[in-house]
């Protein structure tokens, strides 16, 4: 029986705005696990390292009694495709370095996926730490999610990153988690059984500060607020609907766009705002996650999107649970898995990804939804996300997978 010991490895990670970070690890050790991390230095997500920070070899710190391993980062969130991989790549080689340096024998490693280079900790793990075990989390899918990007525009290198990952990349791992149901196909599709496989839905990555008066901050003036809150690059595609929104305003005068979140496709969106003369968005920039709660509880609608491609109807955003534990309407110019779950459990409305006229029209339908309506989605929304969508569910589930696939 292998011990309690537990390596987490993740590029990023507290204080980066990231979904699993020291209060997932603070979880998993109330549930009896005993947790080291191994991360880079803070840098998401502009590419920039925070204040406090310079860059070393290795950097250990404590943070809520979690010991933090932090390691050599090469910073880069530009569409670059050379220095994007290039900072990928090191930490792929950096973290493996830190496992071979720091890591234990008979030891469970929890691998979060930022790119595909994090094979080469698996790598070490299987060379170096022997009658350990290893656990991919799969937040994207590659080489998809690279194709989508635009950050490689050569087909010859996507190509040989298919074979690769295909035929070596999945191997080296004894155990997988993912976000959606679909994922977890493509993931069987690789060889691997299902036994080895948990679906665990992303939770809300919004927090609440006491000192904060939720409940009685309001946006100013009388407009009916849709509110998106998130990153803002090219997947999002948010630049692709300034059609959309020049209709809005054109049509329903008091409707008003607040976006909240920075991004390679921030300064692209904010040219584009002001070259059509579109005067019903703000873009307010990136805000703490414990600020961003009063907008989203202030607003009379939640609004995600993302571009149109077959990958992203594989995914279901973190943003949408955060949204669904707020219990507002919800405005999804999504695909897929997404879409069903907003239109299954009666969240709000969806549209076609990129497409302007159909957004005007579920946005519509928002606007004019009554009182009784919004408040069904309200207890509704909550209602699900307690029992799917928690970080408390969330750290029951994968306790209840670890014990299966690792300790046993």
């Amino acid at each position: 029986m292998m011990s309690n010991r537990l390596f987490y490895v993740a590029q990023y990670f507290t204080p980066e705005p990231y979904l699993k970070d020291i209060d997932f690890i603070k979880s998993l050790k109330e549930k009896g696990w005993d947790p080291v991390v191994i991360t880079g230095l803070p840098n998401y997500p502009k590419g920039e390292i925070y204040s406090g920070y310079k860059n070393s070899l290795f950097q250990v710190e404590t943070l809520d009694g979690i010991k933090v391993i932090r390691t050599f980062t090469y910073a880069d969130h530009s569409l670059n495709v050379f220095k994007r991989i290039l900072n990928y790549l090191c930490f792929g080689i950096f973290a493996s370095y830190a496992i071979f340096k720091f890591g234990k024998k008979e030891s469970f490693y929890y691998i979060l996926q930022s790119s595909p280079f994090v094979v080469f900790v698996a790598w070490t793990v299987k060379l170096f730490k022997r009658k350990s075990k290893t656990l991919l989390d799969i937040q994207d899918v590659f080489p998809e999610n690279i194709r989508v990007s635009g950050v490689v525009k050569f087909g010859w290198i996507i190509k040989i990153l298919d074979v690769l990952l295909n035929n070596f990349y999945y191997r080296f791992f004894d155990c997988f988690v993912t976000v959606s149901n679909s994922f977890n196909k493509i993931v069987e599709s690789k060889g691997i059984s299902k036994t080895k496989i948990l679906t665990l839905y992303n939770w809300s990555m919004v927090e609440k500060n006491p000192e904060v008066d939720y409940e009685n901050y309001q946006f100013s003036g009388d407009s009916y607020n849709i509110v998106y809150a998130g990153n803002i690059g090219v997947h999002q595609g948010l630049s692709l609907l300034t059609e959309a929104y020049q209709m809005v305003e054109e049509k329903f005068p008091k409707i008003k766009f607040h976006f909240f979140g920075d991004g390679t496709d921030f300064e692209i969106l904010k040219t584009k705002l002001k070259t059509q003369n579109i005067n019903n968005v703000e873009l307010h920039g990136r805000v703490s996650s414990n600020e961003i709660s009063k907008y989203l509880n202030a607003a009379d609608c939640l609004f995600l999107h993302l571009i149109s491609d077959p990958i992203y109807k594989s995914i279901i955003p973190s943003k949408l649970q955060a949204y669904i534990e707020v219990g507002k309407p919800v405005l999804g110019g999504v695909e897929g898995e997404a879409a069903e779950l907003i239109s299954a459990n009666r969240l709000g409305e969806v549209f076609e990804s990129e497409n302007n006229i159909a957004m005007l029209t579920a946005i519509q339908k928002l606007y004019n939804m009554d009182e009784l309506m919004v408040k069904n989605i309200e207890e509704q929304s909550k209602l699900l996300y307690a029992q799917e969508f928690s970080r408390a569910a969330g750290a029951s589930k994968i306790h209840d997978f670890l014990k299966q696939n690792v300790i046993n």
